[in-house]
């Protein structure tokens, strides 16, 4: 049976469709992902990562989603980008990112928890997405459907990596730890926490990239500007002993250079107290080894000024209705990450929001094919 080029060409990007339905409730999409982990290594420090042989998901799983999408996919060389709303968004001077990076980047999912458990992405059970609650396991498994998708759509590597806890400190601390073990392989390594969404999943790293001034050979961390707070008439919660807002570390972005690996070092072996004096006290204290990276690690590796790159708070950090609560004094709205760090019972809701208007952005580009005018 033969049909039409419209009808073909639909076909064709209907198939993609149900294959991101499929990876959202399917268990054996799950199994495979999981699967994909278990030959782990451990190194000295008893962190896991997976063997990087890139066997994630079904064969050819990457190439439907980003086919899918391929309509609507913000070019890397785009200067200005224009959200549903109809904000337009540019990228400033900056040209360095004109090619994409695909695989010479990583997105990195890490946790100490296990995000299986009743309902959880890692569970034997097919998911039922309705009851999902977005805390605990079921947080992890909100951040890992967005970020899967917007590496397969954009081609980038993706890992979770659960990793043991580091005796005596705050969980947290895991980051400069996995970071320092996975960058060697990477021309970048992008961490995304898991309260925090990427909002606008046509949009490629790349374009933030140059939005962000992040210089090819020379920038060695990017990090969001954290929301400043109010408390009893200072903004004491959200600075540095020198009155600087903390950087965030929600969102990190690593590129593969000397001074990122000596940068990753210092910062992991900050409460060893063998370089800085006092950052022992970051182990548990709030707010652990965000704070230690923003007192110390910031003032010792940034010899050129573009080293260490703060990003807009309101670009990567933050939500829309954020400001005024827990004394937060910043109206920072994640315009491309957002950051859930008080509600993070929104992220389930941001998550399906920003699948669904992708969805329904390509739906629209092929929807026209339909449509009949009155005679």
């Amino acid at each position: 049976m033969a049909f039409p080029p419209g009808a073909q060409r639909n076909l064709r990007i209907a198939i993609p469709v149900l294959i991101v339905f499929f990876f959202i409730v399917s268990t054996a999409w799950v199994s495979g992902i999981l699967g994909s982990l278990a030959d782990r290594v451990r190194d000295s420090t008893g962190i896991a990562y997976s063997n990087g042989n890139g066997a994630i998901g079904p064969v050819g799983l990457g190439e439907a989603i980003s086919a899918l999408y391929e309509p609507i996919k913000l070019p890397v060389t785009a200067r200005t980008y224009t959200d549903q709303r109809g904000k337009k968004f540019d990228v400033g001077g900056a040209e360095y990112w004109n090619q994409p990076l695909r695989k010479e980047v990583l997105i990195v999912d890490m946790d100490t928890r296990d995000p299986g458990g009743e309902n959880g992405i890692s569970s034997t059970g097919k998911i039922d997405w309705e009851s999902v609650k977005a805390e605990g396991p079921g947080l992890l498994t909100v951040a890992h459907v967005n970020h899967f998708l917007y590496s397969q759509i954009h081609g980038y590597d993706y890992r979770f990596i659960q990793a043991k806890k580091i005796k005596d400190h705050w969980d947290s601390w895991i980051k400069p730890h996995v970071l320092k073990e996975l960058l060697g392989a990477y021309r970048f390594v992008v961490f995304i926490d898991a309260d925090t969404i990427v909002q606008h999943l046509e949009v490629p790293l790349e374009f933030l990239f140059n939005r962000w001034n992040i210089a090819p050979n020379v920038t060695s961390v990017a990090l969001p500007v954290d929301t400043r707070q109010m408390v009893e008439g200072k903004e004491n919660i959200s600075a540095d002993s020198k009155g600087r807002t903390v950087l965030n570390t929600g969102v990190i972005v690593m590129q593969n250079l000397p001074l990122s690996h000596a940068m990753l070092r210092a910062w992991q072996e900050c409460t060893t107290e063998k370089r800085y004096p006092g950052c022992g006290q970051w182990k548990t204290k709030w707010s652990h080894e965000q704070r230690a990276f923003s007192e110390y690690i910031r003032y010792d590796f940034n010899p050129d000024g573009n080293n260490i790159v703060e990003i807009p708070c309101n670009d990567a950090n933050g939500y829309p209705g954020l400001v005024g609560q827990a004394w937060v004094v910043d109206d920072c709205k994640g315009e491309f990450m957002r950051h859930f760090t008080v509600d993070k019972n929104l992220a389930k809701d941001s998550t399906a929001n920003v699948l669904l208007q992708g969805i329904a952005e390509v739906l629209q580009v092929n929807f026209l094919q339909y449509k009949t005018r009155p005679s």
